[in-house]
């Protein structure tokens, strides 16, 4: 084999991607696009064999990964990182310690003084999810193909659909369908979840079209499927080739537990290598070994006590940080937005049409005393009319098992009948106490 030859199998990289029916295996040189090399109709990377040398890279299925876009208050790319753990870890979905490097956010785009992120959280891979040969990089499936920009597209992965929005080539959002196949359930599931993203300000504008991509193993979809989830989705539906994927440029640090432990013995193992060469250097000269390794270890303590004093004023800037994010509280939690409580409450309403709501009040601000304390109040008053007093009743009860509403402890006086107009007239007030909340 001539060094050339040598030179670019070296330089190969290899995207083991899921494909349609089973996992597939791309093919490129640094810096050019990737051949199909192999196409299995294996589901566990496991089974794959015969996945060609070179450099690994393995992108996950969206049907592993949780999506979790939302509005960041900053466009300081230094804050990025910080905001989306804590936006992963405010929704619970923090993944445990010793499952190793399972989240990580990406920067999609700028909304004025604001920045829309997309955190992610891998589950933790099942066994048999890996493949033999451990990749050197993990991503994902939808971060590795050419979306375009401001339309659904919709592809099959392992026998499931999924679909993507993107804005600018970056995914914005990308989601497993529960439906089964196309069709008319399909695209109304992939109407609800852009509308909660247009409610939250992630996506400005509703997309109007819907692309199906097959690839070139797939049958087409008959005409009425298509012709039904364009109906579900709401606006137009089309079918174009699965084009080629590629490599992002900047990968994820997405890092399973299994194989960390993995990169963690390679580097023991050549740690006790090592230890087994020095011994053996050391034996043919102990005291001129020992002097060189003493003068190493002395400025490696200098190096590190440099480090330290470096880092010092970065420390003393987290507590400041924290305590700035801790007055940012009302604007960044999402729940509690004014407009999005209204919405839960609303949404409690009993579907008879009536009873209506004739006044609310929601505070969501941070209270600072005379003494200099800081209080985070939040509150909901709604006063409102019913024609029975089962509605009121049935609304009193729809708050309260509201998991939209559970971190509020609501005070629900009976209802009042008004003697002119014969109508219930009700006063309910809630406070924001999740520990209360939880212990009713």
């Amino acid at each position: 084999m001539s060094s050339k030859t040598r030179a670019r199998k070296k330089n190969e990289k290899i995207l083991l991607l899921p494909g349609a029916g089973g996992w597939e295996t791309w093919k490129g040189v640094n810096g050019g696009g990737l051949a199909l090399a192999t196409r299995t109709s294996e589901h566990r990377a496991l089974e794959v064999d015969g996945i060609p040398s070179g450099e690994l890279v393995m992108a996950f299925p969206v049907r592993d990964v949780s999506s979790l876009p939302f509005r960041a208050p900053t466009t300081d790319e230094a804050l990025f990182g910080d905001m989306g753990e804590m936006h992963i870890e405010r929704l619970g979905m923090h993944p445990r310690a010793d499952a190793g490097v399972l989240s990580d956010v990406f920067a999609v785009g700028l909304r004025g003084d604001e920045s829309v992120l997309q955190p992610v959280v891998l589950a933790p891979p099942p066994v048999g999810a890996l493949p033999k040969r451990s990749p050197r990089v993990f991503d994902i499936s939808a971060r590795c193909l050419p979306l375009p920009d401001r339309a659904v597209v919709l592809w099959r992965e392992l026998g499931r659909w999924v679909f993507a929005v993107a804005e600018g080539a970056k995914p914005v959002h990308f989601q497993a369908l529960a439906s089964s196949k196309l069709g008319r359930e399909a695209g109304r599931e992939i109407q609800l979840s852009l509308a909660q993203l247009r409610i939250q300000g992630v996506i400005e504008d509703l997309p109007s079209e819907c692309l199906v991509w097959i690839g070139d193993e797939e049958p087409a979809p008959e005409p009425e499927d298509v012709e039904t989830l364009a109906a579900g989705f709401g606006g137009r539906a089309g079918v174009a080739a699965k084009p080629a994927p590629f490599l992002p440029e900047n990968p994820s640090r997405l890092l399973p537990a299994d194989v960390r432990a993995e990169r963690a013995a390679k580097r023991q193992r050549q740690q006790t290598i090592l230890l087994s060469s020095v011994a053996a250097v050391a034996y043919l000269g102990a005291i001129g070994w020992l002097v060189w390794t003493l003068m190493a270890q002395n400025r490696r303590n200098a190096e590190i006590q440099a480090e330290i004093d470096e880092l010092e004023p970065m420390v003393a800037g987290i507590g400041d940080h924290y305590k700035k994010w801790q007055e940012l509280q009302p604007v960044t939690e999402v729940e509690h937005w004014p407009v999005e409580l209204m919405f839960n409450a609303a949404n409690a309403i009993p579907k008879d049409g009536r009873l209506r709501l004739k006044r609310a009040e929601i505070v969501n601000q941070l209270k600072i005393s005379e003494q200099g304390g800081k209080e985070l109040q939040r509150s909901i008053r709604l006063q409102g009319e019913a024609d029975e007093l089962e509605q009121a009743n049935m609304f009193n009860l729809n708050l309260k098992e509201s998991d939209a509403l559970r971190e509020y402890v609501w005070i629900t006086p009976p209802p009042n009948e008004d003697a002119k107009t014969g109508r219930w007239i009700f006063n309910y007030d809630a406070s924001h106490d999740p520990v209360a909340a939880a212990a009713q």
